[in-house]
């Protein structure tokens, strides 16, 4: 893998084909899903979800496949990729706000990694240090550190609570700002007791959401597990949701 990463460095413009090649096969035959989106399908009827860190589209693809929500709200700060999205997935039942979250508003600056000419904008961050640490010699053979470099971009930056919102499901990947993003919508999950998926949670996260009752597990082969240390992501679930799932 980290042999891959450095080929495609050499041919940015195979980017857009590869991504639109993933969701469409997402969309039409259901490849490329993490386990924790198919364990929606398990919840019955979602009439609202959030996406937080909305990038290509692949969280929009994979909530439409497996639980197909009455409607998808989805968050990205990018406005180069917020806009791809608006013209790719907007329609009755997605919407795209272009803007990222946070315990906040204001203006921030969003830093996005680029390698030679292949920007990594699933790595961006409103952390420098998070953008700027994930390339390295153990993620992209060959790695020479004098081809990397940071972009900044002022973006707007609110609070989920701001928005309204009664999601059933909350999806968060925005590369080690996750408890920022919980702080700013602890009322609507409070309020809403979401479903969550969310890559590499802090022990931070995990005490944020407790008093909501949310507990993280992993979820493999229609299980779940204590384990979810050891895996990309973690579902956090009350008990009312691991009863209708049967789990």
């Amino acid at each position: 893998m980290p042999a891959l990463r450095m080929a495609q460095t050499y041919l940015p413009f195979l980017r857009p084909l590869k991504f639109g090649a993933y969701n469409m096969g997402t969309r039409l035959f259901g490849w490329r899903i993490d386990p924790e989106f198919r364990l929606l399908g398990r919840l019955g009827p979602i009439s609202e979800a959030v996406d937080i860190g909305g990038n290509w589209g692949q969280s929009i693809c994979a909530l439409q496949r497996t639980a197909a929500p009455e409607r998808i709200v989805s968050f990205e700060p990018n406005a180069v990729l917020a806009q791809r999205l608006r013209h790719r997935y907007e329609s009755k039942t997605v919407h795209v706000h272009a803007c990222g979250l946070s315990d906040a508003d204001g203006t921030f600056d969003l830093f996005v990694p680029r390698y030679r000419n292949f920007v990594y904008d699933g790595l961006a961050s409103l952390d420098e240090n998070e953008a700027r640490g994930w390339l390295n010699p153990d993620t992209l053979a060959g790695f020479d550190a004098s081809k990397l470099t940071i972009e900044r971009h002022p973006v707007q930056v609110r609070r989920l609570d701001d928005f309204g919102l009664d999601p059933q499901v909350i999806k968060i990947d925005v590369q080690g700002l996750e408890a920022a993003v919980i702080r700013g919508g602890l009322a609507t999950i409070a309020a809403s007791r979401p479903v969550m998926i969310i890559e590499t949670p802090s022990d931070e996260v995990v005490s944020l959401l407790q008093p909501a009752g949310l507990r993280p597990y992993a979820y493999r082969d229609g299980r779940l597990s204590q384990h979810w240390r050891d895996t990309k992501n973690a579902v956090f679930l009350t008990d009312s949701h691991r009863d209708r799932a049967g789990l």
